[in-house]
């Protein structure tokens, strides 16, 4: 018998899901999507950025 997924499980399945139907959606239009990615420390620099832009 097959385990069931925890909410959080669901949750990163459901997600996933999403972003890869956004994907190819995107793709279909012929839109092109620039991934981001960003290391902790230039994540934690443009968090603190926004925080202190926005009075957090």
């Amino acid at each position: 018998m097959a385990n069931k997924l925890t909410e959080k499980q669901k949750v990163t399945l459901w997600q996933q899901r999403r972003s890869a139907s956004y994907q190819a959606s995107c793709k279909l239009e012929g839109f092109a999507l620039n991934e981001t990615s960003l290391n902790s420390e230039d994540a934690a620099a443009r968090l603190a950025s926004l925080r202190r832009q926005y009075g957090l």
